[in-house]
């Protein structure tokens, strides 16, 4: 009965949240009352990802090692005031606020691109997965168009398991840029193919059929032949189970991403975690795209919610730390987007914080947890001085 009460309830929540303000984007009343973001009980893990301050800051600041795995999140869009806004308007997450902002190893970051004050996701996508500057709409190419090597590959090349998750597309900016190569992003059939078979160990994306029909015959085989799918997210634990001794890729969807915040990315990453552990370790890239999504249609309740998918998917992330002192933990974006001001006074609405619906040259946070991250601490960097360090780290360097 118990159970029962709690779903109802979450049900109700769920409704009363997208009834009051998904369209406008603005807090109750129009003001700048809070959020509050809706949870579910996890299918994969008993419950939801719970963790404490305590918790938090022990595995912030325990003794790491020379990292073995490499985990990389990325807000696509997220700027340094969404964090901010996040964090004083969104009730209901963790009674402390964000696990985001208890860690202490972070700074900012510039992200021009070669050909334009204002980038895009493919150029900072691959600055990131690359170290190396290139043009608007370049996917792992140079600014005169020759691959640039970019973490998968350089991880492949260390032994290393290769997992990418992102709640948008497969051929979006962000997952390809750190895995395969193209002149342009608007590519999108290409991209799709070259990333099916690149055949990472665990590639998670927003939908089955979006994927699906852009594969031509040959990929299409090698998606049904070679790779363990599941098509849902409702799916994952009884497709799983079928592989418990990981002898396939495992290509998940994810259901996209939503306006009420969930743990779906973050129970992704869990997934990811269990399987790409080996003796040399992994490279995971996680994109929470929602910030930038929102950004662009006008709607700051997203865009926050979306802080807090990311923020929880941080957070799964510290708790494998925990026990595996052999990881590194970075956490940025590759741009902010919607010029988001921070309120003057206390009577605003929240979606006049947004001031454009497009990208802005905001440099953007960074954060980082392990051997090395200090780093970061009180910084600015260009966003090739973090694809670097990565590298340096998945070199083993």
């Amino acid at each position: 009965m118990k159970k029962l009460l709690a779903l109802l309830l979450s049900l109700i929540l769920v409704f009363s949240f997208t009834a009051c303000g998904d369209n406008s984007g603005d807090a109750k009343n129009e003001t700048n009352s809070a959020v509050t973001a809706v949870t579910h009980n996890g299918w994969y893990t008993e419950g939801d990802i719970t963790i404490t301050k305590d918790q938090v800051d022990e595995i912030i600041n325990q003794k790491y090692t020379t990292p073995k795995n490499v985990i990389v999140i990325i807000g696509d869009g997220m700027g340094p005031n969404d964090i901010t806004l996040a964090e004083e308007n969104v009730k209901g997450v963790y009674d402390f606020g964000l696990v985001l902002n208890r860690i202490k190893n972070h700074g900012l970051a510039t992200t021009h691109s070669a050909d334009a004050e204002i980038t895009d996701s493919a150029a900072s996508g691959t600055a990131l997965a690359t170290g190396s500057k290139t043009n608007n709409g370049y996917i792992g190419k140079d600014v005169n168009g020759n691959d640039l090597k970019n973490m998968a590959e350089i991880a492949r090349e260390n032994g290393k398991k290769i997992g990418i998750i992102t709640d948008e597309d497969l051929p979006g900016a962000t997952p390809t840029a750190f895995t395969v190569h193209n002149i342009s992003r608007d590519n999108r059939k290409e991209l799709a193919n070259d990333m099916v078979k690149f055949k990472p160990d665990v590639l998670m994306c927003k939908d089955y059929m979006g994927v699906f029909a852009l594969l031509d015959a040959d990929t299409q085989k090698i998606f049904n032949d070679e790779y363990l799918v599941a098509k849902d997210f409702k799916r994952y634990k009884d497709v799983l189970n079928t592989d418990k001794e990981n002898k396939k890729p495992f290509f998940g969807f994810l259901d996209g991403y939503s306006p009420v915040a969930t743990y779906n990315l973050a129970h992704c990453a869990e997934v990811a975690f269990e399987r790409l552990e080996n003796d040399k370790g992994f490279f995971l890239l996680v994109e929470s795209a929602g910030t930038d999504k929102f950004g662009h249609d006008n709607n700051m309740n997203g865009k926050l919610q979306s802080v807090v998918t990311l923020d929880r998917t941080v957070a799964a992330a510290l708790k494998f730390m925990k026990d595996n002192p052999d990881t590194l933990l970075l956490i940025t974006s590759d741009h902010e987007t919607g010029g988001v001001k921070l309120p003057e006074g206390d009577n605003y609405k929240l979606n006049e914080l947004l001031t454009q619906n497009s990208h802005t040259d905001t440099p953007v946070r960074v954060f980082a947890v392990g051997k090395g991250s200090e780093y970061f601490k009180d910084k600015t960097v260009d966003n090739t001085d973090i694809g670097k360090f990565l590298i340096n780290a998945i070199e083993g360097e």
